[in-house]
């Protein structure tokens, strides 16, 4: 019987291959797209979880307030972790980790920069699952001069021989010796490393206070354990061991900093919640949002749904050319049941084949579509019996939701009517194909809507004025340089009459690392008088190089002694300071260190336009920032270019480089990249939305289309009668069209403020965001209103400009 009814289908799908050639692609779209979605939504939830012990690793996240601002960190104190592992039975190994900056890496003569490098403590195999292939993991981070590498680098430097015991050199003078390698890490961890080196031997780590908190502190819990439990206890560690740090180092209480509203907590995280539930101050590499897991999901849903609408109004249109069949059947003593069984097979058969070529889509599609997502997902992932059990269920599903309304409303049909050819009387089919055309445009319209504001805001963001001038500014990366070769570097390339100025700086305004640190007003020393700010290292051509304006007092002065005891600070910080005309004030850190403010600089954006401008101090003189300030100083010089030769000055400034900076390599950028670089999750969003949409509106036409085709041709007779009494074609194409165009409109007017609300909700997380215009509403209901209209002028124009007399000749 089975075998019959597929025979039954087929035949009826040969017979009709424009129908089936709509029906097959659009639900292939759909399966194809819901196929992409899985296969990204399924690598976005293994992130971390092919460590052995994942359920029971735990990352400790602070939550600090202090001078009226928040910070969510994912680093906690420098000591906790032993703490813990001391005081707390619960807890079976911890481990740190630490990022480093960037270091130059050479096996020979030639350097290399390397990114991928972290700290970490010797208990780092204890806790996650990084499987050592060469050397002893218990014993690999125990010498302050070793260093463990993965697999991948090892075959870099040393090519096919072992690597063991090998030496490499980071930064010139710091030889250091291979005791480890390790397999490579897997593209689904929240953290990368090429390299990991001894944690314990960094001066931070030896000084281990409790006011740091620079590194993230992993816990391995005993099995049983109840994460809240231990959360419970974090309280007595705070009163135990922060309070006295506080008292020595801020003089002040814990109860005191609670007073003043302030307040440290601390919290644990579950390692396999990190990637998609975390954005912290502090994070080993960027992680994505679980709320965009929750939009792919969405549309991908959303596009299915207008392809199984297609098929459903595909299926009842062509009830006319079925009904005899039915009718015929019905006589012969066919029960309904074997009926609904029958258009149910040809829904099934429809719908594999659909998945097969759909499949096929996504053989094709996937370059482009990891290329679009940032991914290097493979087909085959999905060919486990777990994934291809899903998969065909999946499909089955489809099948039925498709099939089902077509199969029992074929199956109604009256004998008698059905013979006679009278069911276009019948309203329900009718309004139903309606409700789903609206359903479909709904949809696509509500994705087009949202690709054009997204649109809007990455626009907003490249074109608002963020306080300096971030165009044809190249950055050259001087890290591990002298500080008399960074500044030989600039004297000499400022020579180039394609550089109008430059500047040596420790920070731009990109995101990257920085400092924070507590500053007080004058005779100040209330904490609640403290405003943490940025501390930027600059010279005094910073200011005018970046073109950023300096609303009252001076920029500093080229070789003015006393400016070493400076500071220009922000808009945002003279508020904060209190202080209505700054220049002139004094303020300082805890201790002797003060600076004198001799100018004010108009706020700028130094983060993403997600964040408010914070508070920030610019200054010439290291002897207030700190020891590591020499380095910072020297890690870039930013050239401003008057030229549009770009390669030409390129290459120039390459050339000098190379004559001074003693065989480093020549690492540049675009400061307009590098602000660019910030919105990289919202062009893919953007992208992705671009391409969903168009999709969407694909194979809402397919089905505009194949209706339009399918109500043309029952309509023939009936245009020819028009034609004969007079009518024009355009009457006739527009009679034609406003059937399908009035479902267009109310689907506009559906998808608007479910639009209007969907995209407010996501540009809340911005702090400076475009305002929603009423024409982008207007815009996207006339890109369907236009889709609908070519798809639909086409059947309505062959049928208008057919000879009369050929439609009537039956009659």
């Amino acid at each position: 019987m089975i075998r019959n009814y597929i025979k039954i289908a087929w035949r009826n799908l040969a017979q009709n291959p424009g129908y089936a050639a709509i029906n097959i692609f659009g639900l292939a779209l759909g399966l194809a797209v819901s196929l992409l979605s899985i296969l990204y939504v399924a690598d976005e939830l293994s992130f971390d979880r092919f460590h052995a012990h994942a359920a029971r690793i735990y990352r400790i996240n602070s939550d600090i307030t202090f001078s009226q601002k928040e910070m969510k960190g994912a680093a906690s104190p420098t000591p906790m972790g032993e703490t813990l592992k001391h005081d707390f039975s619960e807890v079976e190994a911890f481990t740190r980790l630490g990022k480093s900056d960037s270091r130059l890496v050479k096996n020979g003569q030639t350097n290399i920069r390397e990114s991928h490098i972290l700290y970490a403590d010797s208990t780092v195999f204890d806790v996650f699952t990084l499987r050592v292939i060469e050397g002893n993991p218990a014993k690999a981070l125990t010498d302050p001069q070793s260093v463990v590498i993965t697999k991948r680098m090892a075959r870099k430097y040393f090519g096919k021989t072992s690597a063991l015991n090998k030496t490499l050199v980071f930064d010139n003078d710091e030889p250091r010796k291979v005791t480890a390698v390790m397999e490579d890490m897997p593209v689904q961890s929240h953290f990368q490393a090429d390299f990991l080196l001894p944690l314990y031997a960094t001066k931070d780590a030896k000084a281990a206070k409790w006011s740091n908190h620079i590194f993230n502190t992993y816990v391995l819990l005993k099995a049983g354990t109840n994460p809240s439990a231990v959360e419970s206890k974090f309280e007595k560690i705070v009163q135990l061991y922060l309070d006295p740090a506080l008292r020595k180092y801020f003089n002040t209480t814990l109860a005191e900093t609670r007073k003043a509203g302030n307040n440290y907590s601390y919290s644990l995280m579950p390692l396999t919640d990190i990637h998609l539930h975390s954005d912290r101050e502090g994070e080993l590499s960027a992680n994505n949002s679980i709320e965009y897991i929750y939009l792919f999901l969405i549309i991908a849903l959303f596009i299915l749904l207008i392809a199984i609408f297609n098929f459903i109004n595909l299926s009842t249109a062509r009830s006319a050319k079925r009904a005899r069949e039915v009718g015929i059947r019905k006589v012969m003593g066919s029960d309904r049941s074997v009926l609904v069984f029958q258009f149910l097979s040809e829904a099934m058969l429809t719908t594999f084949l659909a998945l097969l070529s759909g499949i096929g889509l996504v053989q094709v599609l996937l370059p482009y579509f990891n290329k679009l997502a940032g991914k290097n997902l493979i087909l085959s992932q999905t060919s486990d019996p777990l994934s291809i059990l899903f998969l065909f269920i999946g499909t089955v599903f489809v099948g039925l939701v498709s099939g089902l309304y077509p199969a029992f409303y074929l199956s109604s049909f009256q004998p008698v009517r059905a013979l006679k050819g009278k069911l276009w009387s019948q309203p329900k089919g009718l309004n139903l194909r309606s409700y789903l055309v609206v359903g479909q445009f709904s949809l696509s319209i509500l994705l087009v809507i949202c690709t054009f504001l997204v649109k809007q805001q990455l626009h907003y963001i490249q074109t608002r004025k963020i306080g300096f001038t971030k165009e044809e500014v190249l950055i050259v990366k001087t890290a591990q340089s002298t500080r008399q070769d960074v500044l030989t570097f600039k004297h000499e390339t400022l020579q180039n009459a394609a550089v109008k100025t430059g500047a040596v700086s420790g920070f731009l305004p990109v995101p990257s690392r920085r400092w924070n640190d507590m500053w007080y007003p004058e005779n100040q020393t209330d904490e609640k008088y403290s405003v943490n700010m940025q501390e930027w290292m600059v010279d005094a051509d910073y200011i005018p190089t970046l073109d950023m304006k300096v609303v009252s007092g001076r920029n500093f002065v080229d070789g003015n002694i006393s400016d070493s005891a400076s500071a220009i600070i922000n808009e945002s910080a003279a508020k904060r300071l209190g202080y209505r005309n700054p220049v002139g004030k004094v303020i300082h850190k805890t201790g002797d260190e003060q600076l004198t403010i001799i100018g004010v600089v108009k706020d700028f954006h130094y983060e993403s336009l997600r964040s408010t401008i914070e508070p920030l101090v610019m200054a010439v003189s290291s002897a207030t920032m700190g020891s590591s300030v020499e380095k910072a100083f020297s890690e870039s010089v930013s050239f401003r270019l008057n030229t549009t030769n770009l390669a030409t000055s390129i290459a120039s400034i390459e050339k000098i480089w190379k004559q001074t900076a003693r065989g480093l390599p020549f690492e540049y950028s675009f400061l307009s990249e590098d602000f660019d670089a910030m919105y990289k999750t919202e062009q893919r969003i953007e992208q992705l939305f671009s391409v969903f949409a168009a999709v969407a509106i694909l194979i809402a036409s397919l089905g505009l289309f194949g209706l339009s085709s399918f109500s043309t041709e029952q309509r023939t007779n009936e245009i020819g009668v028009r034609k004969v009494l007079g009518a024009s074609v355009s009457s006739i194409v527009f009679l034609l069209s406003k059937e399908f165009l009035k479902p267009v409109l109310v689907a506009v007017i559906i998808a608007s403020p479910v639009a209007w609300y969907g995209i407010g909700i996501w540009l809340q997380g911005f702090v400076y965001k475009t305002e929603i215009h009423w024409w982008v509403f207007a815009a996207a209901g006339l890109v369907a209103l236009m889709a609908a209209l070519l798809t639909v002028s086409f059947q309505s124009i062959k049928a208008a400009l057919m000879n009369p007399v050929k439609s009537l000749k039956s009659e």
